[in-house]
Order: C-alpha cells, then sequence, then structure tokens
C-alpha cells in the first residue's frame, strides 16, 4: 500500500498487537495512519507516539482506569475478581482498570486470564466462583465476549458476583447474540447508540435507514475516520502533496467535527481526548441496547497513565 499503490492514508488496525508491530515501519514512512480501534496505552504514550499516528479510539486506560473509581463510589463492590483475554489488549485493559480501582481502596483478589478463542470458560469461572468476592470485572471481545457472557450466566455466579467490564464485553454488535445473558451488565467505554445528543440521533436514525440496525463502537469509528479524512481534505483543499500539512491538517480538523460522541480533540500525542460513559445492558422495546448511566467527559490519556508513565 505505501511503497507500491503510494497512498496517502492509512486506516487500521483492530489488533493491539499489529499496531505497535506497524508503528515503526509508518513512522519511517511518514503516511499518516488513522488508528479507529486498536487501543494498547503504549502506541500513544510519549515513548512511542509518532506525528504520523492519529488515534481515535480510547486508549486501554481512557475507559478502564476510571471504571475503578466509579464503582468505588457507585457501588458496593470492595473485592472483586478480574477476567481477561490472555492477549495484549485484554491484559492493558484490565491493568488499568486494577491500578485504578486499587487507587480508589478496592482491592483485587484474583486475576484469570482464559486463552483467545477459549470455547469453554468453566474451569475459568469455577475458579472466580470460589472466590469471596464482590464483583467480576471482565474485557472479552467478538465471540469470546458471547461465549463467556453466556456461561458466565449459565454458571450461576452473577447472583453472588455481578459482572462488569469495558464495553465490548456486550458491544452493541453481539448483544443479539448474547440476549438476556447480558441484562444488568455495568460497562464503560467511548461510544453506545443511545448517546443522547442530536448528532448521534441523526446517526442512529440513518444508519438504522441504510442498514435495519443500529451502530456500533465500531460504527461510530469507521464514521469518524472517514469524516476526519475528508475535514482535512476540505481543509487542505485536496492538496496532499506535504506530509507535515497534511498532519496538521488532521489534528486540526477531528475539533471542527460534530461527532455522535460529543466533542472531541487531539492530545499533543494525537490521542484523542474523548468523553468516557457508563451504561447497563437493557431490554427496551425489543431491543437489547446500553443505556447511559453517566457521562465522564473530557477523558485525557495523561489523567490515567500516572499508574504506570512516570516521565
Amino acid at each position: 500500500l505505501v511503497e507500491r499503490d503510494h497512498v496517502d492514508f492509512l486506516v487500521g488496525p483492530v489488533s493491539s498487537v499489529v499496531a505497535v508491530a506497524i508503528r515503526s515501519y509508518v513512522h519511517e514512512q511518514q503516511t499518516p495512519l488513522i488508528v479507529p480501534v486498536a487501543f494498547t496505552r503504549v502506541l500513544t504514550s510519549p515513548q512511542q507516539a509518532s506525528p504520523s499516528i492519529f488515534r481515535i479510539a480510547e486508549t486501554t486506560d481512557q475507559s478502564n482506569y476510571p471504571m475503578g473509581a466509579w464503582m468505588m463510589k457507585n457501588t458496593k463492590y470492595r473485592r472483586v475478581v478480574v477476567m481477561a483475554t490472555d492477549f495484549v489488549a485484554g491484559r492493558h485493559a484490565v491493568e488499568a482498570f486494577i491500578a485504578g480501582f486499587k487507587a480508589a481502596g478496592g482491592e483485587i483478589v484474583k486475576e484469570i486470564y482464559p486463552p483467545l478463542n477459549t470455547p469453554d470458560f468453566a474451569p475459568y469461572l469455577a475458579q472466580a466462583g470460589a472466590e469471596k468476592a464482590d464483583a467480576v470485572y471482565a474485557w472479552f471481545a467478538g465471540a469470546d465476549a458471547i461465549r463467556f457472557v453466556k456461561q458466565y450466566r449459565e454458571y450461576g455466579i452473577g447472583e453472588k458476583m455481578p459482572l462488569t467490564g469495558h464495553a465490548v464485553l456486550v458491544d452493541d454488535t453481539i448483544m443479539p447474540a448474547v440476549g438476556d445473558a447480558a441484562l444488568g451488565i455495568v460497562t464503560m467505554g467511548s461510544y453506545t447508540s443511545t448517546l443522547d445528543n442530536p448528532e448521534n440521533k441523526a446517526f442512529v436514525a440513518e444508519y438504522d435507514k441504510r442498514y435495519k440496525t443500529w451502530p456500533s463502537r465500531y460504527s461510530d469509528a469507521g464514521w469518524m475516520t472517514l469524516e476526519l479524512i475528508a475535514q482535512a481534505l476540505d481543509d487542505l483543499k485536496g492538496d496532499l502533496s506535504h506530509r507535515d500539512k497534511v498532519r496538521e491538517a488532521l489534528k486540526n480538523a477531528l475539533p471542527k467535527l460534530k461527532t455522535p460522541r460529543g466533542h472531541l480533540e487531539f492530545d499533543q500525542y494525537r490521542q484523542v481526548i474523548t468523553p468516557i460513559y457508563v451504561t447497563r445492558a437493557e431490554k427496551v422495546g425489543g431491543r437489547y441496547v446500553n443505556t447511559v448511566i453517566e457521562r465522564i467527559p473530557n477523558v485525557r490519556q495523561e489523567d490515567v497513565w500516572g499508574w504506570w508513565n512516570k516521565k
């Protein structure tokens, strides 16, 4: 793409492992990369940030660290079991939650990390169920999330230890497959289709009209990526001949967008400053949705990385 096709922009990846792997190449080539999904905290850290990398997804810290303080303030959960996919994104996500929860006075009683693509979570759920804990905080995505949430409900430990976690656990795209097993699960993330603002209502209506379903965090990320590029192109009047000007245009384009999430900006490391939303999975009018409980405005990565970034 870069050396043969000479593309002007790169978009991706989904995987945090891949994002870290391609970082140096992108930095050397100076081709602007917009990252809509991969959220490992290291990509936009002071040590790894690149002038050519722009991330519109929240970091692992931005939507997991604040959940620790929120749980201590708004629930009776004081002792928590952590479960996550044994993978960069999963590990980084729950490490951030652990740091935030401990900083707020909470206790982590056990950490459990099943491998990616685990078909049967029973042995891991048995470990969790044996603990004297108030709740489980989890990070699983995609097919793993569907299997985990359904088996968590089937195993019957939900009444003893309510399930909480990051938004991917009950993302809008998998809610129909998870069904009633998702109900009541409280998570935290940067987008859900129920956000109550004019831009999101218009986005949901248009998306539903076109695709006969509601958008997810991935739909929001895809839309915003293209809007960001379009705004930069407009500001540059189509002139992409100077990479430094293209990068500056991308950085300045984000605050001009009226996004479904609300007002957004990039920080000095080109990481998005974004609202974070606490939601509860519910069934409304026959549709499974994540209803907003609380909005935490303008969460910066600098606000939540002090537990590991000492520079």
